[in-house]
């Protein structure tokens, strides 16, 4: 079997899914919060198995992923061969770039854990994303004005 006419579209789905998997969404802020509440070593805030539901619900629901799957992942299909073929081989694909980019989260947050639990730093990036946020605000007000 020529493997060639497969691996250009393949490695341009990668390269999108990974494009769209570097935005962060809805699941990733949940796999962070989950993270940082639990830490490195201490028990998670919820039991694995509710964890997984939790993070299961959220992507199904997530609009961002909804959006690529139904308009953007057709473009990597080849009428000519067969789909489900390379439905499961793009489906596994993102499947597999997805939960490593929530793990890279997931390890990242668990390792930053303890530092934002100090007051000193937790005061200073709710100050942070309040002004992030009161500013983005200004700017909708006033480019609507």
């Amino acid at each position: 079997m020529d493997l060639a006419p497969w691996l250009a579209p393949w490695l341009a789905f990668v390269a999108a899914a990974m494009a769209m998997l570097l935005i962060p969404g809805p699941t990733i802020l949940l796999v962070i919060g989950q993270s940082l509440g639990g830490g490195a070593r201490n028990a998670p805030p919820l039991r694995g198995r509710r964890a997984m539901r939790q993070a299961h619900v959220v992507t199904a629901l997530n609009p961002k992923g909804i959006v690529f799957f139904v308009a953007f992942v057709p473009q990597f299909i080849d009428p000519a061969r067969p789909f489900l073929a390379q439905a499961a081989i793009l489906v596994a694909t993102f499947v597999t770039l997805a939960a490593a980019n929530a793990a890279f989260y997931a390890v990242l947050a668990a390792r930053l854990s303890g530092a934002v639990r100090r007051p000193g730093l937790r005061r200073a990036l709710n100050r942070t994303g309040g002004a992030v946020l009161v500013g983005a605000g200004l700017a909708v007000a006033l480019r609507r004005a």
